[in-house]
């Protein structure tokens, strides 16, 4: 009678890795780095982006150049475009050092279907990476999960307040890419002109 062996790899400080039977290809969410979200404190974005940086911790803080008016003049500013929150890259087992160490990161954002920490694809963030970096056009951070088959509705111009199924996301040039719990981030102007019809 054949015995099943399993393995269980301990990683730091109680942050415990699920059994594997020998020969089963563990999950690249467990030995690959992978892009987790910290939740920063109010204000504590940059401090927390040295820390990581001292530590040899790779970051992604995005910001970009927007233009604000005062009464006399007209200035380009740097800001984040999303407060709070900063992407890491890391492997799983390391993110309780990084909690330790950089106590401006309050917690890991989690995918609360999966049960794991929340990732961001590799490809998704460079293509969120280089929509900050790269285009002209202001990127805007929606939080609803649009996808194809949506039910969604319309909130201005001729058609406002009329239903609709989503079709295609990339429709009439808008470029979306997906931010896990954070919801997309996308380029022009199409899809603020819908919203998600609530269940």
């Amino acid at each position: 009678m054949s015995q099943i062996i399993y393995l269980c790899v301990k990683a730091n400080q109680g942050d415990l890795m699920p059994l594997f039977p020998v020969g089963t290809e563990i999950p690249d969410f467990y030995v690959s780095p992978q892009w987790f979200i910290g939740r920063v404190k109010h204000c504590h974005e940059w401090k927390a982006a040295d820390l990581l940086k001292q530590m040899g911790v790779e970051y992604f803080l995005p910001q970009q150049t927007v233009k604000r008016k005062w009464s006399d003049r007209t200035k380009k500013v740097q800001v984040l475009l999303l407060p709070r929150y900063i992407f890491i890259h890391c492997k799983n087992n390391e993110r309780v050092g990084i909690l330790e160490n950089v106590r401006s990161i309050t917690h890991f954002m989690m995918d609360h279907n999966l049960k794991l920490p929340a990732v961001i694809r590799e490809k998704d963030l460079e293509i969120f990476r280089k929509m900050v970096e790269y285009e002209d056009n202001p990127v805007i951070i929606d939080s609803n999960m649009f996808s194809p088959g949506d039910r969604v509705r319309v909130k201005c111009g001729p058609l406002m307040d009329k239903e609709c199924e989503l079709i295609e996301v990339s429709s009439k040039k808008c470029i979306a890419v997906g931010l896990g719990v954070l919801g997309s981030a996308w380029i022009e102007l199409p899809l603020s002109y819908i919203e998600m019809i609530e269940n």
